[in-house]
């Protein structure tokens, strides 16, 4: 399990805490194999956090579509000659232009006005090119297809995709590890020592953070109530605008594929498929899988049916991300790319010695202050949930 520190000594984080890489080296060949796995898929910030409270934006581009407004009110798309004055749908006009290239149906036309306020364009003509004018119906679909203008002329208004922000928060965490009575301890051979001790508290804390990394939710801190930071199933099942599907059944190849077709009509791309232990083995089952046949000795006597990942169209062999922690009733497909967690400036995970004790006593805290990101939410990860 990868801290979210940088893995060599030659920076400035980690020279000042070797003590944290070491020990948890120590412990990563003893935990499961599927132990961590989805806050390993977060990689490490290049920059720590620089605040308590950070906002993480979403680029949301338009769907290169709009439609048309009530016809048959006026001349307009219920004739095949107006070219003025077309009623559009006010919803969607925002999302063209002068220029812009739209097909309706088997006619194509290109727009020559725009009218916000009145939600209307005016079209060079009719039948645009090859194609055939011809009548439309209250609400058929226009694609926008491209764009056109007369030389010398610059008509079109200028156009931005919006972005939208989703607060999250850094998450403090701690864990007390009592050294005072590590000497006498170490004398009648119960093996307390602090490296024990120690370890012990860094296991906790690895297993808190694999653990936020899932189930975490975002919660700003208060003089009275410890923030928190929003992990990976709060991103994709509480995020306005999140990719998500209520399967309301069994875990199937269909619903897998559906849910990457999802992301796929949304512009994205995934390269993990994040389950439970008891979901993949169901996967494991999935007879559509591309699966290559080993043919081995006759005395061997191995037998089963294992599977690293699943062909889906548009993204090629994804692979399966276990975690022995991820709920049997989700699965998720991610992009890690868009995924990144970090610690605060100066707050990085570390051992500090506690001042406030009695002369007899040592103690130590493990502690820091971390946060998670997952961009590109509601395009290149989506959320199947209420799988039973």
């Amino acid at each position: 399990m990868d801290l979210g520190l940088h893995p060599t000594l030659d920076d400035s984080q980690s020279i000042a805490y070797p003590e944290i890489l070491a020990i948890a080296e120590t412990i990563n060949p003893l935990m499961s194999s599927d132990f961590g796995k989805v806050w390993d898929l977060f990689s490490t910030r290049p920059q720590p956090f620089a605040t308590d409270e950070y906002q993480i934006l979403n680029r949301t581009y338009s769907n290169p579509e709009t439609s048309l407004g009530t016809v048959g009110v006026a001349t307009d798309w219920d004739t095949t000659t107006a070219t003025t004055a077309l009623p559009m749908d006010s919803a969607t006009l925002d999302r063209v232009t002068v220029g812009d290239i739209l097909l309706f149906d088997s006619e194509i036309v290109v727009i020559s006005a725009v009218s916000i306020s009145a939600s209307t364009i005016d079209v060079y003509e009719r039948g645009s090119g090859d194609t055939v004018a011809a009548t439309h119906l209250t609400g058929a679909v226009a694609k926008i297809i491209g764009n056109a203008h007369v030389e010398g002329k610059v008509d079109a208004t200028a156009m931005a995709e919006t972005t939208d922000t989703l607060t999250n928060y850094c998450q403090i965490l701690e864990e007390s590890v009592d050294l005072s009575k590590e000497d006498s301890d170490q004398a009648r051979k119960i093996g307390q020592t602090a490296d024990v001790l120690k370890k012990e508290a860094m296991e906790r804390v690895m297993q808190d953070l694999a653990r936020t990394a899932i189930y975490g939710t975002a919660r700003a801190g208060t003089a009275s109530i410890p923030a928190s930071t929003r992990g990976l199933i709060s991103h994709l099942n509480d995020v306005s605008g999140s990719i998500k599907t209520a399967v309301g059944g069994a875990f199937t190849e269909t619903s897998l594929k559906d849910a990457a077709l999802d992301v796929r009509n949304a512009g994205g791309s995934i390269n993990a498929i994040v389950l439970s232990v008891n979901n993949k083995r169901i996967a494991n089952g999935f007879s559509g899988i591309n699966v290559n046949t080993i043919t081995s000795a006759r005395q061997d006597t191995t037998a089963g049916r294992l599977i690293d990942g699943y062909l889906l169209d548009g993204f090629g062999v994804v692979p399966f991300v276990v975690d022995i922690a991820f709920p049997d009733d989700k699965v998720a497909l991610v992009n890690s790319r868009f995924m990144s967690k970090g610690w605060k400036n100066n707050d990085a995970l570390r051992f500090v010695p506690e001042t406030n004790v009695g002369s007899r006593e040592r103690k130590e805290t493990l502690q820091g202050k971390f946060g998670l990101a997952m961009e590109q939410v509601g395009r290149s990860h989506a959320l199947l949930t209420d799988i039973t």
